[in-house]
């Protein structure tokens, strides 16, 4: 004679219960590998950026020299070369901040000095500043018109 067990019935519904239990605990933790794979390659591309910014701010030096001598000597062949240099930068995510005749933004700019103008207008850019991809590397150093006059 064979024994017939009352809980037989219920068996098959625990199985499939604690089955669906074990698809979604897959399902959540193969989401967050997914999310931590996603999240190490933007940190990745981030530290990569950083690295790049050290260096393109030091070069910014240079070709601020080479731009100051440029403005002295009027060399066709030295303007050819600054403009490969911020060629090159420019494919490396630098950007100039566009500030002559902008209103001012102390978020990208640094006012050097207040003069006779439109208010709150960029007059004149004394040094030109750079994002480097969305984020400010260097701010534009400007003169800004004061409605006030001398």
């Amino acid at each position: 004679m064979v024994k017939t067990h009352p809980k037989k019935s219920a068996e098959p519904a625990k199985l499939i219960s604690r089955i669906e239990e074990l698809e979604n605990n897959y399902k959540r933790v193969l989401a967050d590998y997914q999310n931590l794979e996603r999240r190490h390659k933007e940190q990745e591309s981030t530290l990569i950026k950083l690295a790049s910014a050290s260096l393109i701010e030091r070069l910014l030096l240079d070709i601020d020299a080479l731009e100051m001598a440029q403005t002295h000597l009027k060399d066709r062949g030295l303007q050819i070369v600054i403009d490969q240099f911020m060629s090159t930068l420019s494919q490396e995510g630098l950007s100039q901040i566009k500030s002559d005749g902008q209103d001012f933004d102390p978020m990208t700019m640094d006012c050097t000095e207040v003069v006779p103008g439109k208010k709150d207008k960029v007059m004149e850019t004394v040094s030109p500043g750079y994002f480097l991809f969305d984020k400010v590397l260097r701010p534009a150093k400007v003169k800004v018109g004061s409605a006030i006059k001398n």
